[in-house]
């Protein structure tokens, strides 16, 4: 009859029992570890992104307040930018030089930069008449002989992600 080797109870752990549960503890923490990496990379990915989706928000909203709030009568842009006449704020320019959307106030002698990245800059007009403009002002309607008002303004700001957009109804260009 044989007899087996029984162990005691109280006996405790074999060497190679602990070796397995430190491996498998080891694993676990490896893959802890990478998943939380990831994670920590895909929230700075993000937040980058949003900081840039709140740059060019904030300089949108801004121009459409600065362009809804001056004399329509003073707007004058061409393919290099904008400028208006802002009630408080007194003479007002857009414009991109070297990349950067610059918000231009000349009584201050104040410059504000506003979006960086840019690559282009395109504005038209809507006249009364519902005819684009790619400048403003522009000298008299043909049927009438009469000056347009003008109605929006478009904004186009190339910018290294894509193209953005504004359209800016001007209230002083309301129908009389």
């Amino acid at each position: 009859m044989t007899q087996k080797a029984h162990r005691d109870a109280q006996a405790g752990l074999t060497l190679v029992e602990v070796l397995v549960a430190l491996a498998l503890f080891s694993l676990i923490g490896l893959a802890g570890f990478t998943m939380l990496d990831n994670i920590l990379r895909a929230q700075s990915g993000t937040q980058g992104r949003l900081e840039r989706l709140g740059q060019i928000d904030r300089a949108l909203v801004v121009f459409s307040r600065d362009l809804q709030e001056s004399d329509s009568g003073s707007v004058r842009h061409d393919e290099t930018g904008i400028t208006m006449n802002r009630t408080g704020t007194g003479l007002l320019s857009y414009q991109v030089p070297s990349g950067v959307l610059l918000r231009s106030l000349s009584r201050r002698d104040f410059d504000q930069q506003m979006i960086d990245g840019v690559n282009s800059i395109r504005l038209r007009s809507l006249d009364s008449a519902g005819m684009w403009h790619d400048s403003w002002p522009v000298e008299q309607t043909q049927s009438l002989g009469l000056p347009p008002t003008l109605k929006a303004v478009e904004l186009q700001l190339g910018l290294r992600e894509g193209t953005v957009r504004r359209l800016v109804d001007v209230p002083a260009g309301a129908e009389e």
